[in-house]
């Protein structure tokens, strides 16, 4: 005679193998779809448990609990995502740990899993998202460009309220010495030079005749002072950062150095087009906006090897270049350099999928709220600050840097990765790396050869990061990656 509890046990078994059946058409499952799935099937065994008296009065909440855990071991077979996540519970006996699902609430947050070599839509909701924190008014004047990624201080807030003409007349009062007529271009972002090469917060006018950066004082987020100020026919040479995540301005001096950290290519290519109409309309009117510099996707062609950028010269000897491959080569053996091992990959086969800046919102971390750059690789992350003042040194230059090409590296293999979890937040894309919490000593920096080298910082390392990503798109990227 059958054991009831086994009988229960068999019923169960053919509403879960049923349901199981209709879910296996793809061959992968975003993380949601298998949530309703699981839902289903809850339904259909409370149908069938309604329909027989036998089963409600035998079933037990352990029968239950094998039946829904043999269910979820089925599933995440076919659930990429679910082989990495680990569960903070202790698991059951009879359940694998690896095969345990994290269940998020679908209200606010989102674990991803993707279909392989989806596209952006395929992304549940993503038509919704906001495109990015770059906000512009162009068809103005003057025209107005917003990078929300970086947080105003008070006075630089009140003056952002104020018309072009009110800041004209505050900035008269800065420094009643200038003369400026006429803005043409106002930029809400960070700025760098040799005296503060850790990059603020500031306000940059772009005139016919000048470009000044006006800040916040050094002691006081209240008050305001001229931070930076360049004759236009100073400017000898504009380079365009790794992915144009920052732009460097070099004057006929070494010391005339001003970096301008957009934390956007887009952002990047809108500056260099405000600066050359101011320089020469004639020349950039003559088809120069479609130079792969201005119109090109400035990541890709910063992570290819094979590319080949050519620099924009105009007469007066005034051109914008970009050292693309000396940076990411600088970057990549640094990388390198702090990779454990074993299964540490050859230097040569390291391969770049993504650089960008991100907005780092954990509150355990030392620089809460900073922005950083991001590196996503065929197998590891990494955030670091990169410099935009002292490096990459020009040829033949003397000057003394201050400060590593890049800092506060913190280095982490993709096979650590357990989950990824996606909000929106004001406007951007928050996405939060969670990693198995094992190992979390900080690693060595294990080649100072170099002068490139990272400033690793001390202590534990957070188990997840939280970044606000300025660029939906390049969010998109990393998601794709990381849940394919």
């Amino acid at each position: 005679m059958q054991n009831p509890k086994e009988g229960i046990q068999s019923q169960l078994k053919q509403v879960m193998d049923s349901t199981v059946g209709k879910g296996m058409v793809g061959s992968s499952y975003a993380l949601g779809y298998f949530s309703g799935k699981l839902s289903e099937a809850y339904k259909d065994a409370g149908r069938r448990l309604q329909g027989t008296r036998d089963i409600i009065r035998n079933v037990g909440v352990d029968d239950m609990k094998v039946v829904l855990s043999q269910y979820v071991t089925m599933v995440s077979k076919d659930l990429p995502l679910i082989h990495r996540m680990q569960l903070k519970p202790e698991p059951e006996p009879s359940i694998p740990s690896e095969n345990k699902v994290m269940l998020v609430d679908q209200w606010r947050d989102q674990a991803l899993s993707l279909p392989r070599n989806c596209s952006m839509p395929a992304i549940p909701g993503v038509s919704g998202w906001p495109e990015g924190s770059v906000s512009f008014l162009k068809n103005t004047s003057p025209q107005v460009f917003y990078q929300r990624l970086v947080h105003l201080p008070p006075a630089l807030s009140q003056l952002q309220s104020l018309s072009s003409q009110k800041i004209l007349e505050e900035l008269e009062y800065l420094a009643p010495q200038m003369e400026m007529k006429k803005i043409l271009s106002i930029f809400w972002l960070k700025t760098a030079n040799k005296k503060q090469p850790n990059p603020k917060p500031g306000c940059l006018l772009l005139s016919e005749k000048d470009l000044v950066v006006v800040s916040s004082e050094t002691n006081s987020d209240h008050s305001l002072s001229v931070f930076h100020r360049f004759n236009l026919l100073e400017i000898k040479k504009v380079q365009i950062s790794l992915a144009g995540q920052h732009i460097r301005l070099i004057g006929c001096t070494e010391d005339t150095v001003l970096a301008v950290f957009t934390h956007s290519k887009e952002l990047t290519q809108e500056f260099c087009k405000a600066l050359l109409k101011t320089l020469s309309p004639e020349q950039f009117s003559e088809g120069t906006e479609d130079h792969p510099l201005l119109s090109g996707d400035l990541m890709v062609l910063s992570l290819d090897w094979a590319s080949k950028v050519p620099e924009i010269v105009l007469d007066n000897g005034f051109h914008i270049t970009s050292r693309f491959k000396r940076v990411l080569a600088d970057l990549l053996y640094i990388i390198h350099g702090n990779m454990d091992s074993p299964g540490k990959p050859s230097l040569a086969n390291i391969y770049p999928l993504l650089y960008t800046s991100v907005k780092v919102m954990n509150s355990t971390r030392v620089h809460q709220d900073a922005i950083f750059q991001f590196l996503l690789t065929d197998t590891h992350v990494a955030l670091l600050r990169e410099d935009g003042v002292f490096h990459p040194a020009p040829r033949g230059s003397s000057l003394v840097p201050s400060q590593p090409q890049f800092q506060g590296l913190e280095l982490r293999r993709r096979s650590d990765i357990k989950c990824v979890l996606v909000r929106q937040n004001d406007n951007w894309l928050v996405v939060e790396i969670s990693f198995t919490n094992h190992k979390l000593q900080a690693p060595e920096q294990k080649d100072n050869s170099r002068p490139v080298s990272a400033d690793v910082p001390s202590g534990g390392r957070c188990d997840s990061w939280k970044l606000s990503f300025g660029c939906t798109s390049e969010a998109v990227i990393l998601i794709n990656h990381l849940c394919t």
